[in-house]
């Protein structure tokens, strides 16, 4: 143990607050001579383990305190906190704390799930690898190819089942990095691939869904739409044919901002023409009155006042197709989502929501009240009811259906009149109930019956499922799902829209793994 001193300094440190105050610590260290004839180092200084690192200017346990705040919070949350509770520090202070906090060294894992995670959707994706055993993050990848993910499983021989999407890359990743593991398909994608596939199977029944849904809409017992002056005996509130709608009426508080432009306008074009009769040149008087020059010149071509506005009022492109809209309107069409497509056959290029204001303005003109109002009970109403859309079909397909006692979806029954929406409607159920119960025998039967079927999209899936054999039945058979993996990838997500532009992989690893 050496004991001749050398000399001594002092260092200063950063602890703790106490009562609110920020507190600092003044040192006095020893440096000391080594007796050690063979220890190349000749002076060394005393180490003080328990309280901070060499060369450090925080303890650690402010150090601690640190790393859990910017754990938590990030970079500019973690400050204010920090600095709320008197701890202090920068952006960079906890940036660089997170980045140095050390890993925890996780168990071997043996079943584990894969997802991918946007950096930017649609652009550029990374993969997040979860541990099922102890419900937390293993680590995140840079990006979702099958060879990255290959190598990661390779260095973790452990890994004895995953549970994935349907993705082809994390299938193959996984034959290639873990041949021997169990790959389990996730349920939740099972069904959102059966309804993508009803959804791509309805389009070319567009037309018999319209007039299931348009004959069931209007009961046996209703009579013909009554005309004008049969509504006014019956009682019924008579529908005005539409007209081209007239320049709507300019409101009070912008009728005011108007007037006041044009007051302003027409002092400008005074004084503008007063400097001018004064001979005054156009550059001076529009360097004098902060305006351009060729302003100038044309407030002076109007010697009786300001110019005209420049810019004409706005043309709409629905414009073109309204007269088109008012005909089918009087003709008795009044629901928006059909003129949408009757407009788009003859080329209308613009959105829907356009389509439905002016064809409120129309209701409104012609004394109909909107859809949303209860107890409409008008005929002609009663009788443009709208049409089901196929997002909306194939959901209530794919959906738990009611439990026996109760009647099937109105929807469903109106459906199962077309025999071949019947079929689809049963390939489909067949399949979410094979899910829902987990019986794996019955799939190879439901994909013979698929290859055989006319919609081709329930073909390919079909296909798909017979090349994923092996992870779809292992869905069907076991417990496990991916659900896990989902809900940090929703915790990932978050975090990275806290980060701001500094959601770079190292920091979005650093807090969700060692947080």
């Amino acid at each position: 143990m050496a004991t001749r001193v050398h000399s001594r300094y002092r260092r200063t440190l950063t602890d703790l607050p106490w009562a609110g105050y920020r507190c600092r610590l003044l040192l006095h260290v020893r440096r000391f001579f080594c007796t050690e004839t063979a220890c190349p180092r000749k002076i060394f200084t005393e180490r003080l383990p328990t309280v901070l690192a060499p060369w450090a200017r925080r303890t650690h346990r402010l150090v601690m305190a640190h790393q859990r705040i910017g754990l938590a919070l990030g970079g500019a949350a973690g400050v204010r906190l920090a600095d709320t509770l008197g701890f202090g520090g920068g952006i960079d202070l906890l940036l660089h704390t997170i980045r140095t906090t050390p890993l925890p060294a996780p168990p071997a894992p043996q079943q584990i799930g894969v997802d991918d995670w946007a950096w930017r959707k649609g652009a550029t994706y990374g993969t997040i690898i979860v541990d099922h055993a102890t419900q937390r993050p293993l680590d995140l990848l840079p990006d979702r190819r099958a060879d990255t993910l290959a190598t990661w499983l390779t260095g973790h021989p452990s890994v004895t089942l995953i549970t994935r999407d349907r993705s082809g890359a994390f299938a193959e990743a996984a034959a290639n990095g873990a041949p021997t593991a169990i790959q389990v398909a996730d349920r939740f994608h099972l069904l959102m691939n059966i309804r993508e596939a009803v959804f791509q199977s309805l389009p070319p029944y567009r037309a018999v869904i319209e007039a299931l849904f348009t004959d069931a809409a209007v009961p046996d017992s209703v009579a013909p739409t009554p005309t004008l002056a049969e509504t006014a005996v019956t009682g019924c509130p008579a529908i005005t044919p539409a007209t081209p709608l007239p320049p709507q009426p300019i409101s009070g508080a912008k009728a005011g901002q108007t007037a006041a432009v044009q007051d302003r306008r027409q002092v400008r074009a005074a004084l503008i023409h007063d400097l001018h009769e004064r001979g005054w040149t156009q550059t001076a008087i529009a360097a004098h009155l902060h305006l351009d020059r060729q302003t100038v010149a044309r407030y002076l071509q109007h010697p009786l006042g300001p110019p005209p506005q420049r810019h004409p009022p706005r043309r709409s492109i629905l414009d073109p197709y309204k007269p088109y809209m008012l005909e089918r309107w009087n003709a008795g069409c009044l629901n928006a989502s059909q003129l949408v497509r009757k407009i788009m056959a003859r080329g209308y290029a613009g959105s829907d929501g356009a389509v439905r204001r002016y064809i409120t303005q129309v209701r409104k003109a012609t004394g109909l009240p909107p859809y949303s109002q209860k107890g409409t009970d008008h005929p002609q109403v009663l009788a443009q009811k709208p049409c089901p859309s196929l997002t909306c079909i194939a959901w209530q397909i794919v959906k738990k259906p009611a439990p026996p006692p109760e009647p099937q979806s109105p929807m469903i029954a109106q459906l199962c009149q077309h025999a071949e929406l019947a079929t689809l409607i049963t390939l489909a159920t067949t399949f979410t109930h094979m899910i829902r119960e987990r019986n794996a025998g019955a799939l190879d039967a439901w994909i013979a019956q698929v290859k055989t079927s006319p919609f081709p999209p329930l073909q390919r899936l079909g296909r798909s499922l017979q090349d994923d054999h092996a992870a779809v039945a292992a869905a069907l058979s076991m417990p496990h799902n991916n659900g896990r993996t989902e809900g940090h990838v929703h915790r990932l997500k978050l975090l990275k829209r806290q980060m701001y532009g500094r959601a770079k992989l190292d920091l979005l690893r650093q807090r969700l793994v060692a947080s």
